[in-house]
């Protein structure tokens, strides 16, 4: 649903978003500047009339795109579409000049110093919350799918919803890699012992012009583009089975509430690094991947940004601004706050949504599915980020969602701390070397960028291919000019 908002009879409006990743809203603010739009569906706000299309690319987005790998709000990749999150405030008042001035405010709801003394972790209350989340949400007797892995948020769904009445239109899916870390084999286990009917994904061997086709319609589908490279294992997965007017359940969302715990060695550099922040200005000067790089990051920058050095990013997108001076001054509000919050807040209202939701979203727009999110539940988030720190994580062993792992030990014999942390197993780049000369291509022959530089930074990366973060540039920078090149909204219609 989209609302509509008149400022030409109210020329102050505050708006704020939610408290869980459950309703983000966008807004349009119409060129005349008498109307706002709002929705909490990116994809109804576009395709409403009243808004004009094409569409345009903002440098600001860009830049954080290329430079840090995530878009933070209240911005989103559209110069004409704003996006509140999870604590943001937007308050926008018409000027008598017929300007716009639009002020953002953001509040943490989930800092550790909101926590209360409270350690009980009701399991049933929570798993009861879990199964009413997605059976209040089904509304015709068609398929369900839940995608599972070995982590221990898709299987405390699994099992929340192993008493539903709705578990014969249930199906879980894991994808198989075939190798020591296929998660599939356990996976289908655990659904199995439940009473649930449980198919194993694959990855195409070969690159057909079937997939290329596919991966066309996608990036010209999508209303936002995602800076995760997995995301393209989701089209891929229609190849299997005809997602239209079915349910899709996903467990990502409960991390900024459970207490999003750092990797023992990011807590320890984020700590000794930032005395390097001084170093920046030279480290901007110089090519991505020198040293002080990583080294001179701001406290907030080290919850998981990377990308292209601002010299590099220059060089390629003209228009690129800077994005140290942002993240330098959400670090300095953030300068008395314990890590594990800066993290939580930081990963989790920009990168948590934008990057990590907004694959299995995108999926779900462009292939006709309904995405259900139960750990989004704004009351179980308010619950659980009410418990007290020590119920949910360890500081000293770096132990996260605790009740989560003693949960699913009780109940399903999954021991998480056994298994460790499973990646997702899609191998992004291996695949795309499958279609290098598309790939290729569509980066050369986006008009975003600088092309001699784009073709000489295209074999500079390539070059370097044998580290992560080379890899993960050149995914991202994929991802973008196939977006760019082929996308619904930015073309005239």
């Amino acid at each position: 649903m989209v609302e509509k908002l008149n400022l030409k009879e109210k020329r102050i409006c505050s708006i704020t978003g939610p408290i869980s990743f459950e309703g983000y809203i966008y807004l349009y603010i119409s060129p005349s500047k008498d109307y706002i739009l709002t929705s909490t569906s990116l994809k109804e706000l576009l395709d409403h009339p009243l808004v004009l299309k094409p569409l345009t690319p903002s440098n600001r987005a860009i830049s954080f795109y290329l430079q840090s790998g995530v878009i933070p709000t209240p911005q989103t990749i559209y110069e004409e579409i704003l996006v509140l999150g999870l604590g943001d405030t937007i308050t926008i008042q018409k000027l008598l000049n017929n300007e716009i001035k639009i002020s953002f405010d953001h509040y943490f709801p989930f800092h550790s110093s909101l926590r209360t003394n409270e350690s009980k972790f009701d399991e049933k209350y929570v798993l009861d919350l879990l199964k009413i989340e997605v059976e209040k949400r089904i509304k015709e007797n068609n398929p369900i799918y839940i995608f599972q892995s070995l982590g221990k948020d898709s299987n405390t769904i699994v099992l929340a919803l192993a008493t539903s009445y709705l578990k014969e239109q249930i199906t879980c899916l894991t994808l198989a890699t075939g190798d020591k870390r296929d998660e599939s084999v356990v996976a289908e286990k655990i659904s199995q012992k439940l009473g649930f009917n449980h198919k194993k994904l694959y990855i195409p061997t070969q690159i057909t012009p079937e997939i290329e086709r596919l991966f066309d319609y996608y990036f010209e589908k999508i209303t936002h583009p995602c800076p995760d490279g997995t995301s393209l294992a989701y089209p891929l997965y229609t190849l299997e089975i005809d997602f239209k007017d079915t349910y899709v359940i996903d467990g990502s969302g409960n991390d900024v509430y459970f207490g999003h715990v750092p990797r023992p060695i990011e807590y320890k550099r984020q700590k000794l690094y930032t005395l390097f922040n001084k170093l920046r200005v030279i480290a901007e000067r110089l090519a991505t991947g020198n040293p002080l790089q990583s080294l001179t990051k701001t406290k907030a920058e080290w919850v998981g940004m990377t990308g292209l050095s601002y010299l590099d990013a220059k060089k390629l997108y003209p228009q690129t601004i800077k994005t140290h001076p942002y993240w330098e001054k959400e670090s300095l509000k953030r300068k008395n706050w314990d890590y594990f919050d800066v993290k939580a807040d930081i990963w989790g209202t920009h990168v948590e949504y934008g990057n990590v939701i907004r694959k299995v979203l995108n999926f779900a727009e462009v292939f006709g599915a309904t995405l259900i999110l139960p750990w989004a539940s704004p009351e179980i988030a308010m619950y659980v980020g009410r418990l007290s720190e020590k119920t949910l994580l360890d500081r000293k062993t770096f132990r996260n969602k605790i009740p989560l792992r003693e949960l699913l030990k009780k109940h399903l014999e999954l021991d998480s701390d056994k298994l460790g942390k499973y990646s997702y197993g899609f191998d992004v780049y291996a695949f795309l070397l499958k279609m290098e000369n598309k790939v290729r291509e569509e980066i050369l022959s986006c008009t975003l960028w600088n092309t001699r530089e784009a073709e000489r930074l295209y074999k500079f990366l390539k070059s370097k291919d044998n580290k992560k973060l080379f890899r993960n540039i050149l995914i991202r920078l994929f991802m973008l000019s196939a977006w760019h090149n082929h996308n619904y909204y930015l073309k005239r219609v």
